[in-house]
């Protein structure tokens, strides 16, 4: 009943309802037909509109990073891959030598790639994954009905493309990860270390040209500078100030000191760690944990004569 259905009505296409073949005039629309159905094309093109997508998928991961690596750093990878294919006869080779005499003998492209990788990997691993998605779909497609869905062999070759590049970045990223580690680590002793040696010299330095001494307290600074409040360190935790080389003139009267010593706790937030931050007087020094100092064997005495 359906497939009569179909053989003997078709859509108006002014209005778009169902009437009659037979029917010579819409009765909705009043739309006259003025010459027989088109018939059904005797060869049906497959899709391909999956298979594509996948490939572009893949095609876009490549050129993102080619791009980025090719006009970043300096654009060095750029002007490098220029002075090849020109050589070094025209003007515009010999600026560019002008510019970087180090041009010719430049050959850490992998390097520069291998850096880019872990930074681009967040937008290019999900796009690797996503055609490689849309590859598996079509390639199912164009298993169950290769009559409708075509391009099988496009689709399974998105699909070792962005496998390959999933890997590629996923190791690079993996990889790299201990390195940006480090690097965050340095970046927040150096921060740490910028606010002890802008104490130094705009709190505690001021407070010593003004008393002849350095403060008994770390709040003490406050009456040189009323606004040079004892920060925290990048972890948001109190410093540890003590002063040494206390001297009493005479009795009564307040000892005065001629050095300090100002440590921040470090990322663990526990003092007499490795990770402590040491300044004395002004200088950032290599910190030891009390229980390594402790634990270090003494020296053997001298025997007696």
């Amino acid at each position: 009943m359906k497939e009569n259905s179909k053989k003997d009505s078709m859509i108006c296409p002014c209005c778009g309802k169902i009437r009659p073949i037979s029917a010579m005039e819409c009765r909705e629309c009043g739309a006259r037909q003025i010459g027989d159905p088109l018939a059904p094309p005797d060869v049906l093109l497959p899709r391909l509109g999956l298979s594509f997508a996948a490939l572009a998928c893949v095609s876009l991961v490549v050129m993102i990073f080619l791009i980025v690596w090719i006009f970043s750093n300096d654009m060095k990878v750029g002007r490098v891959l220029l002075f090849g294919v020109l050589g070094d006869g025209t003007e515009f080779s010999k600026s560019l030598l002008k510019a970087d005499p180090k041009l010719p003998v430049y050959r850490i492209f992998a390097f520069d790639a291998y850096r880019l990788a872990f930074p681009m990997s967040a937008v290019l691993i999900p796009l690797s994954v996503l055609g490689g998605r849309l590859g598996r779909r079509a390639m199912r497609k164009a298993k169950v009905d290769p009559a409708q869905f075509g391009g099988f062999s496009l689709a399974r070759i998105s699909v070792v493309l962005s496998a390959c590049l999933i890997v590629i970045f996923g190791t690079a990223t993996i990889a790299s990860v201990p390195d940006a580690l480090e690097r965050g680590r340095a970046k927040h002793i150096a921060a740490t270390s910028a606010v002890m040696y802008a104490m130094h010299y705009e709190a505690l330095q001021k407070y010593y040209r003004e008393y002849g001494s350095y403060p008994a307290e770390l709040t003490d600074v406050s009456r040189v500078n009323v606004e040079s409040a004892p920060p925290n360190d990048y972890w948001e935790n109190s410093f540890s100030y003590s002063p040494v080389g206390g001297v009493i003139a005479s009795r009564g009267s307040t000892p005065s000191f001629s050095g300090y010593k100002l440590v921040s706790a470090g990322a663990d937030g526990k003092f007499g760690t490795a990770d402590d931050i040491t300044m004395i007087d002004g200088i950032i020094v290599d910190s030891k944990p009390d229980n390594e100092a402790s634990s270090l064997p003494s020296a053997p005495e001298k025997p007696r004569p």
